[in-house]
């Protein structure tokens, strides 16, 4: 079941993001015009890196299929919500605009969360990922 403590981090991380980034411009704190597009892709780039690292370590404390069926249903999945976010930013009318680069920022984001989750498990953690009971 995908409520289970394991998926919690990541399942409150994708509310938070689909929250802020639903949210209407004017709602955001504002920020200078000389870094508005370097500032907003390395958010995008920290949200979906952050949301695939806490994603796949649910994957692998709940134990579920193979490794590389654990890394690929992340990755898609990352995709797949950045890509669903955008098309709702376009859908909704509260003043967001789909962007492509957005997508791309996200996709990013989710490949480095994935090899982050890697470089932790390998340099960090000393004993498998179990499941918190």
């Amino acid at each position: 079941m995908l409520f289970r403590k394991p998926y919690f981090p990541a399942l409150s991380w994708a509310v938070i993001i689909l929250i802020l980034t639903l949210l209407p411009p004017q709602a955001l704190p504002k920020v200078p015009d000389w870094s508005l597009t370097s500032i907003h892709s390395l958010a995008h780039l920290f949200i979906f890196m952050t949301w695939a690292f806490l994603l796949l370590t649910g994957f692998f404390r709940a134990a579920t299929s193979g490794k590389y069926n654990r890394i690929w249903v992340t990755f898609i999945l990352a995709v797949s919500y950045g890509a669903l976010i955008e098309v709702l930013q376009g859908l909704m009318r509260l003043g967001r605009q789909p962007d492509i680069v957005d997508i791309f920022f996200n996709t990013l984001g989710a490949l480095l969360g994935i090899a982050a989750f890697f470089l932790v498990k390998k340099f960090f953690v000393k004993e498998p990922l179990r499941a918190a009971k």
